[in-house]
């Protein structure tokens, strides 16, 4: 795969920086550190955007630290060393599209499109639609499909105005338009170190907003009860000693 290996990084790149990062606002990822599920999903869709932004940029300190770190097994650009020059003023950092560097709308698009059918698309449908079809309707099994088919978002409302038969197609479809509209992001992205780091960092606070949310809406849900019957508890206490300070 190595004479691949700038291909497909930018391939990665796409994925991480379109469908993957997106995840996290389309499906309300939340950073809550004490429940598993939450933690794990947002995980799973913020960490590769992580890794590629200090693949692509150095950790901030320029390719060239990768290349002496790890040589010739990363190749982020052709020159490693001379696409630093984005750390040189304002404007590199906002806008960088060195010429040996920027790639191209079919590596960035057309090869994540044909990654995405193949070890995605085509894999996905056959197991869950074929395979083990029987075994997950028997066994009410959830995944990604079925979270769809109750969701209220966009993805969700298309789904529904599906007929029957032809919900698993246009779910698909739907799934791979949305990633082909996400991997064109990573094309802006890939030459801007101010738009990527901005990019991801946002899309992680969002993560963390929907924590503070979730933890407000669950802490109350939890402890209002316990509340109420506090309070009622403490109304019935007074009123047994009113009783009793009245009774002759």
């Amino acid at each position: 795969l190595h004479p691949w290996n700038s291909s497909l990084i930018r391939v990665g790149f796409a994925f991480a920086n379109g469908a993957l990062l997106l995840s996290i606002p389309i499906f309300g990822d939340k950073l809550v550190f004490h429940d598993v599920n939450n933690t794990i999903s947002t995980f799973v869709h913020l960490s590769p955007a992580t890794m590629y932004w200090t693949l692509r940029w150095g950790g901030g300190f320029g390719t060239s630290l990768i290349d002496d770190w790890w040589p010739d097994m990363f190749e982020v650009c052709p020159d490693m060393h001379a696409v630093d020059v984005f750390q040189g003023s304002l404007w590199h950092l906002l806008w960088s599209p060195e010429h040996d560097c920027r790639g191209t709308v079919t590596e960035f698009m057309g090869y994540a499109s044909l990654f995405w059918i193949f070890f995605w698309g085509l894999p996905y449908a056959l197991i869950m639609f074929c395979c083990l079809a029987g075994y997950i309707e028997r066994n009410g099994k959830k995944n990604l499909y079925m979270h769809t088919l109750t969701s209220k978002n966009l993805m969700g409302r298309v789904l529904h105005a599906a007929p029957e038969k032809l919900k698993p197609l246009v779910y698909m479809l739907s799934h791979f338009v949305m990633t082909s509209l996400g991997t064109s992001i990573s094309i802006v992205l890939w030459n801007s170190f101010i738009l990527n780091t901005l990019y991801v960092s946002g899309i992680a606070l969002v993560a963390v907003h929907n924590a503070s949310k979730y933890m407000f809406r669950y802490v109350a849900a939890k402890e209002i009860p316990r509340e109420i019957d506090r309070i009622a508890h403490s109304e019935d206490n007074l009123g047994a000693y009113q009783r009793v300070g009245e009774a002759p």
